[in-house]
């Protein structure tokens, strides 16, 4: 299927003799939802406001079987410096996080890159003392949940401080309870169902 790519990006890809390179960015983000930001590039860029980190990585071609198999592609990141292991040591071994990968070309870093960018599943992940590898998989619906919150009257879905959350005070710590968002003044992004508990009018 062609990309509806903005005119400047179209003009760059065809040229014989380009000045400026296309690079690869990698989103990775961990099941708490922090988010890592890598480039295979030889310094550091700034692109939709994130720092992305210059790092060695390879990503194998899409493969595909004749049984039906979800396709899946193999990227592996630098380990040397047992950053990437950490993580994984940390959120068992990376399942369940996303991987979103987007081709930019270093002179247009405000252009719309939407089409040029794919998001996976990672499925399984292994290191050694040079490589951590992930193995990328389309996302599976039979792997998301549904409905996607859980409908409990005392229990906050939010993260603490994220944006759906949207406290930005002092505490740094919240139980994700009714009573902890009463005392962070928060109520009103409470993220539980109060509607569920006795003494409460429920409409079905």
């Amino acid at each position: 299927m062609p990309k509806n790519l903005p005119a400047n990006l179209i003009l760059e890809k065809n040229k014989l003799n380009a000045t400026s390179p296309w690079i690869i960015l990698l989103d990775i983000k961990l099941p708490d939802n922090t988010i890592l930001y890598f480039c295979n590039n030889n310094e550091n860029i700034q692109f939709n406001g994130h720092t992305y980190n210059a790092i060695a990585f390879e990503l194998d071609t899409t493969t595909q079987t004749v049984k039906g198999e979800i396709p899946s592609v193999t990227l592996r990141i630098s380990n040397v410096t047992k950053l990437i292991q950490a993580y994984l040591e940390e959120y068992n071994g990376g399942i369940g996080a996303t991987v979103t990968l987007r081709v930019v070309n270093t002179a247009y870093l405000n252009e719309n890159y939407s089409e040029l960018e794919m998001t996976f599943d990672v499925i399984a992940a292994s290191t050694d003392a040079y490589w951590a590898t992930f193995t990328l998989g389309t996302p599976n619906p039979l792997r998301k949940m549904f409905p996607p919150y859980m409908y409990i009257a005392e229990h906050c879905n939010w993260q603490f401080k994220s944006a759906e959350c949207g406290y930005s005070g002092p505490a740094t710590t919240c139980k994700r309870t009714y009573e902890d968002c009463k005392l962070h003044g928060n109520t009103a992004r409470f993220g539980g169902f109060k509607g569920l508990s006795g003494g409460y009018l429920r409409i079905v």
